[in-house]
């Protein structure tokens, strides 16, 4: 792909939902900050930024770079989405080599505040009992079952399913862009047709076939007692989600392959869209 018809992008959520809730600000620089619509809108800057200094083009990181950029980023995305609107969008931002952005939007399904900010990543119900004094003042033990105050739902899993083919790391699996054909060509050995499908693939590094990503979310597995995000050396994108993720101490990272996955077992997956989604792996 030409480097004039390449873009960088990233996809966000649009929820007026989003500006009752101050964490999702709470990254901003002080004199920015105010009620956004936008979901961590900063973190989805940054990864473009990064992607933008990777492929070394300079006007585009100069369009988005400091607190001037993220303004004239947070301008565009309210010229273009109407913000007085109660219709959750999924919006995509991208970013050309000249440093020009474009927004696109497309109705995005309802999620609870739970998905977007839990307030914590629930372990598998076969996990031994834990004890959560941060949250019960050391007064209960939760049980398998049990769930608690600002955890995701865990109503309908997803299926999560490993990709049959090995994908070779590359900067574009690493970085967000539109060269996405690998990515198309594991979503449709799966069996995947539609974004409103309840269905995930994983991207599977040719490197000791380490789990990458999946094709759209961040994932986490429970392994040595802790969810458990594949590293960037594994070659998947330093998500939004993720990074909030990590941030907050809900996982480590660390090296999954795919011959470790069990069939039915638990995990979650992530993006800056549906926030957090609870999954168990569907083996083929």
């Amino acid at each position: 792909m030409a480097v004039q018809d390449l873009k960088l992008y990233t996809s966000l959520r649009y929820d007026p939902l989003l500006t009752s809730l101050p964490i999702n600000t709470e990254s901003w620089d002080e004199q920015l900050k105010e009620p956004s619509p936008f979901y961590i809108l900063t973190h989805h800057r940054d990864r473009i930024l990064q992607a933008a200094d990777h492929f070394g083009w300079i006007k585009a990181v100069d369009a988005i770079r400091g607190s001037d950029g993220f303004v004239h980023l947070l301008k565009k995305l309210t010229e273009t989405i109407d913000t007085k609107s109660p219709t959750p969008l999924r919006i995509r931002v991208l970013l050309s080599h000249d440093g020009s952005i474009s927004v696109e939007s497309s109705p995005a399904a309802p999620v609870t505040e739970t998905n977007l900010f839990p307030k914590r990543i629930p372990p598998p119900k076969a996990s031994p009992q834990m004890k959560v004094s941060p949250l019960t003042g050391g007064a209960l033990t939760v049980g398998n079952d049990d769930a608690i105050y600002g955890d995701p739902p865990m109503t309908e899993a997803w299926d999560i399913i490993p990709d049959s083919v090995r994908t070779k790391p590359s900067p574009y699996t690493s970085y967000k862009t539109t060269n996405r054909d690998m990515y198309g060509a594991a979503r449709e050995r799966v069996g995947i047709k539609d974004m409103t499908e309840k269905r995930e693939v994983l991207i599977v590094s040719e490197k000791d076939g380490e789990i990458m990503e999946g094709s759209l979310t961040s994932v986490f597995f429970w392994r040595n007692g802790k969810w458990t995000t594949p590293p960037v050396a594994s070659g998947g994108q330093v998500g939004t989600t993720r990074r909030w993720a990590l941030a907050k101490g809900f996982c480590v990272e660390g090296v999954v392959t795919a011959d470790s996955l069990k069939d039915g077992e638990e995990c979650w997956i992530s993006n800056g869209v549906r926030g957090f989604q609870w999954g168990k792996v569907k083996l083929l």
